[in-house]
């Protein structure tokens, strides 16, 4: 019987999810496109080494392997205001660092390597775990989306540097006598990691109907200055329908009203209890609702007047503030309209 690997199975699962991201195309889909063509690609060579050990393909995978973590961060802190220095210096220093000590200090490589990835993971988790408002260049609609793959990407490269480490240790120790069962078993426990991401995006948010209430503490710390911000721009937002435009972001939304993003996100956040990315899908639900129960337009066509991307967002989002499904609304809408 033919036996198949397990980086094989990875490597299938991750063209499956890279496929999948490229069909939905949301608004980050070229950077995540990126990451998890380099991915596939570092698994392939890491296959294709396991299987044949030659010299040239070992060469290649340490390339790859230390060029995938500031790629990852790239695709996500491009989206971040952080200053072009800053991501220039990130995106360059650490890998080229990371070559200069291969070709230095060649036993310090696999050591390197695992800071490499670690170190990228955990910022990409951090910048994750800050706030959907992190990404100001990113569309809001889809902002979300962004930070759940950013925190996917970031767990990726945790467990491959500990995989990493896990590998070395064996060859010190034991002189990778168990190194294929730990690839082996590694790449069983990132499967089912990999098949999550591709059923669900890992978005959270508030359950269907619930509606967003400011926390004790937001309550406490709201004060006159950011209650006028969040006036100032809301009423901006409905008086030039800034919500409609599908490509809007953070940054843009900014530029629009002159009030700086970060304050923007943090009137919201005080006042309302919940990120800008919410609050102006609140605008476009309310817009689509008119939509449905006043004109005859496909559900299709709503989805696209209120300012929405995605099929997949507009559902999620109408579910979430309605309680219900667009079609469902429609349906009760026109039940319940009393004739003139």
């Amino acid at each position: 019987m033919l036996a198949i690997p397990f980086p094989w199975f990875t490597l299938s699962i991750l063209l499956i999810l890279l496929l999948k991201v490229y069909l939905q195309r949301p608004a980050d889909y070229r950077n995540s496109v990126i990451f998890i063509a380099g991915c596939s690609l570092l698994v392939l060579m890491s296959a294709l080494r396991w299987q044949f050990d030659l010299i040239q393909l070992r060469q290649l995978q340490y390339i790859m392997a230390i060029t995938l973590p500031p790629l990852a961060w790239h695709c996500f802190a491009c989206f971040t205001g952080q200053r072009l220095q800053q991501k220039i210096a990130a995106f360059v220093v650490p890998p080229t660092l990371a070559l200069a000590l291969n070709i230095i200090a060649p036993a310090t490589t696999d050591a390197v390597l695992v800071l490499l990835y670690i170190g990228y993971g955990c910022a990409l988790i951090r910048m994750a775990l800050q706030s959907s408002d992190t990404f100001i260049f990113g569309r809001l609609s889809d902002s979300g989306s962004t930070s759940s793959l950013a925190f996917i990407a970031g767990v990726f490269l945790c467990f491959s540097g500990l995989t990493d480490l896990a590998i070395a240790l064996n060859f010190h120790f034991y002189r990778g006598q168990q190194a294929p069962l730990l690839v082996a078993i590694s790449q069983a426990i990132l499967l089912p990691f990999i098949c999550f991401a591709i059923a669900s995006s890992w978005r959270p948010s508030l359950p269907a109907g619930e509606p967003v209430s400011p926390s004790e503490e937001s309550k406490e710390n709201n004060n006159d200055e950011y209650a006028q911000t969040y006036l100032r721009v809301n009423t901006l937002i409905n008086e030039q329908n800034l919500y409609l435009n599908p490509d809007l972001t953070l940054n843009v939304l900014a530029r629009k009203t002159g009030v700086p993003a970060r304050q923007i996100s943090k009137a919201v956040n005080l006042t309302l209890g919940c990120n800008v990315s919410q609050w102006i899908n609140g605008f476009r639900i309310d817009y689509a609702q008119r939509l449905l129960r006043d004109t005859a337009l496909p559900v299709t066509e709503v989805m696209l007047e209120a300012g929405f991307a995605t099929k997949s967002n507009f559902h999620r989002e109408f579910l979430r503030i309605s309680g219900m499904t667009p079609t469902d609304y429609r349906r009760g809408a026109v039940e319940n309209r009393v004739p003139d």
